[in-house]
């Protein structure tokens, strides 16, 4: 069923996998969680997923079109419904049965705030409301969007978005003056999230100085960053196969106006200019898929250290523990 091996994520959970305004007339392949979907639109409007691969002879159904409110196969012209039914063979007589075993199998998906959400999960499964931020704006209308793949596993990627302190190294060419003293910094776990709040600060500020980010890391690879009373961010890491991960950006500026241009300006600088010298960081890492044990972690990593707890223990399908305030990072004072 897998194309290859299938990256560790939690099951029963909705995932992002694209941008809604990506998915227009024509199909469009998108590979995430270590396959192949197809994303079309049906006649009404809705977005459909179905396995890319076409049971026939393996063609990329992405590079087909739909006609008359079917998909089309690019390679022999197979036709499949919207239940993924094979509806129509070219090159039979007219009025032959399709057959079942060309079928392609169907996802289940929805559509919200311009993304598209796969649900990732056994059928039976009740479903859980689609995740979002209660933080976030109640529309996008001063927003802007960015969506890029690094070729790097998901955890280093979320490693990499709750990591504060190496802003004034990695960034300090482009964010000057930014204090290394990473205090106060406080890390909670609540349910599928781990919050933080840090401020980085010089030698002798005090409390209300410095720069200062909340930063709300939610399963399976959601981000909520706030940076200031006017800038908040969400950021999608949903892994391509155990080797990728897509990323999806949005900027939220809440200035009447310019805030929309704000947005894009600041998402244009981030990927340009600082996000470039953390995929170089990331890269640089070693081994390329992390495990705490494999590294000696500081009281700055505790965010780090908690969401590897959290999510190890939602891929095991462990039941969570009751929220509790992290304060210490595993293995810190001991010999």
């Amino acid at each position: 069923m897998l194309e290859g091996a299938e990256p560790p994520l939690p099951r029963d959970c909705w995932v992002p996998i694209a941008s809604a305004r990506n998915v227009r007339e024509r199909p469009r392949t998108v590979r995430r969680l270590g396959r192949s979907f197809v994303l079309w639109r049906s006649a009404t409007g809705e977005i459909l997923a179905h396995d890319a691969r076409c049971p026939h002879r393996g063609a990329d159904l992405g590079l087909g079109r739909v006609i008359a409110g079917e998909l089309a196969c690019p390679y022999h012209g197979f036709r499949f419904g919207t239940a993924g039914e094979c509806t129509g063979m070219p090159c039979e007589p007219e009025g032959k049965p399709s057959r079942r075993d060309l079928s392609i199998r169907r996802y289940e998906v929805r559509e919200h705030r311009g993304l598209v959400w796969l649900w990732h999960g056994d059928g039976a499964s009740d479903r859980p409301p689609l995740p979002w931020f209660e933080e976030l704006p109640e529309t996008d209308r001063h927003a802007w969007d960015h969506e890029t793949v690094w070729p790097l596993p998901q955890l280093r990627v979320m490693e990499g978005m709750l990591d504060m302190h190496h802003v004034p190294f990695a960034h300090g060419r482009y964010l000057r003056g930014i204090g290394t003293r990473l205090d106060p910094y406080e890390v909670k776990v609540e349910g599928n999230s781990v919050r933080t709040f840090g401020a980085l600060r010089r030698s002798g500020d005090g409390p209300e100085r410095g720069f200062r980010a909340w930063i709300d890391a939610r399963l399976p690879g959601l981000v909520f960053l706030r940076f200031g009373p006017r800038l908040c961010a969400i950021v999608a890491c949903t892994p391509v196969d155990r080797e990728a991960t897509w990323i999806f950006a949005r900027y939220f500026v809440e200035l009447p106006v310019v805030g929309k241009l704000l947005a894009a300006l600041s998402l244009w600088a981030e990927f340009t200019l600082v996000q470039p010298d953390d995929q170089r960081m990331l890269m640089s890492t070693s081994p390329r898929e992390p495990d705490v044990r494999d590294h000696k972690l500081v009281r700055a990593d505790l965010g780090i250290a908690q969401w590897h707890k959290l999510f190890s223990r939602a891929v095991r399908g462990d039941i969570l523990a009751p929220p509790t305030d992290a304060t210490r990072v595993p293995g810190e004072g001991q010999g």
